[in-house]
C-alpha cells in the first residue's frame, strides 16, 4: 500500500504527517530541480516516483526539451522560471553546471529555511586538460556561504547521471556520501538517497566534501570512468 507523507519544515523542525511506500518512509515534498540537463533529468524523474512534486527551474520553461522532460517525469511535474520554482519548493537541487552555479543560485531569491541539495564537483581544467579542484574549500561549502540561511547537503556528486537514473546499473549496492551542518536536512536527503535505491554514508558537516569532490579529479586524470562507488562491507 502506498501511503504518502506530507512533510514541512518549521523553525528547523521536520514535522511529518504520513506514511510508507512498502517498508520505506517517504517524505512528500515539493522539489525544485534547477537545471534540466543530465543530472536534473536523472534525479527529477527518480524523486517523482517517490511521490514528490517536481518543479523544473529553467530560463526557458516552455522549450520543447524541457516540456519533454516534464512529460517523462509525470506525477504532475511542471516547469517554471528558476526563481519561481525555488520559491514554491521545500527542497532545491542545484543541477546546473558548476561554472553557472553562483549566478544561478543568487538569482533564486531568498532560500532561507530551504534544503539545498548539491551534486556538483568544482573542477578546473588547466591548459593541458588536467583536472584540478577548482576552489579552496568545496562546492558545497561555497553554496552554503552564498545561501547562509539555507541548509546545504552534499550528495550524488560521486555518480554519473546514468547511474543516478538507473541505480541497478551499478551492479550492487552503492553508498552515497552526504554531508551538511543540519541533522534534519541530512535526514530528509538520506530519505531521498535510500528511496531511489542507494545507501547513505554520513561524512559529517559541510567542511568535509572537499576530499570527496577531489576524488573525481584523481579518476578523471587517470582516464577512469566517472562513477566512483563506495560499497558497504559485507558483515560476517
Amino acid at each position: 500500500m502506498k501511503l504518502l507523507i506530507r512533510g514541512f519544515l518549521a523553525k528547523g523542525l521536520l514535522v511529518l504527517v504520513g506514511v510508507f511506500v512498502g517498508s520505506s518512509l517517504v517524505l512528500a515534498e515539493t522539489i525544485a530541480v534547477i537545471g534540466t540537463g543530465n543530472v536534473g533529468g536523472a534525479l527529477g524523474p527518480q524523486f517523482a516516483t517517490l511521490g514528490h512534486d517536481i518543479i523544473y527551474g529553467s530560463r526557458e520553461p516552455a522549450r520543447q526539451d524541457v516540456q519533454a522532460l516534464v512529460a517523462r517525469t509525470g506525477h504532475n511535474a511542471t516547469a517554471m522560471l528558476p526563481a519561481e520554482a525555488a520559491a514554491a519548493a521545500d527542497i532545491v537541487i542545484m543541477a546546473t553546471k558548476w561554472a553557472q552555479a553562483e549566478v544561478a543560485l543568487k538569482s533564486l531569491g531568498d532560500l532561507s529555511g530551504k534544503i539545498i541539495l548539491d551534486p556538483n564537483n568544482a573542477v578546473r581544467l588547466d591548459n593541458s586538460g588536467t583536472r584540478h579542484h577548482g576552489v579552496e574549500t568545496s562546492a558545497a561549502q561555497m553554496i552554503q556561504d552564498w545561501a547562509p540561511n539555507a541548509m546545504v547537503v552534499k550528495a550524488f556528486n560521486t555518480l554519473s547521471a546514468a547511474t543516478m537514473a538507473d541505480p541497478g546499473s551499478a551492479g550492487g549496492l552503492v553508498t552515497i556520501p552526504i554531508a551538511g551542518n543540519d541533522a534534519g536536512a541530512k535526514a530528509v536527503s538520506a530519505a531521498l538517497v535510500t528511496g531511489i535505491g542507494f545507501e547513505v554514508g554520513d561524512m559529517g558537516d559541510i567542511s568535509s566534501p572537499q576530499a570527496i569532490e577531489q576524488m573525481l579529479n584523481v579518476r578523471g586524470n587517470a582516464s577512469m570512468p566517472y562513477n566512483y562507488y563506495f560499497r558497504p562491507v559485507p558483515q560476517n
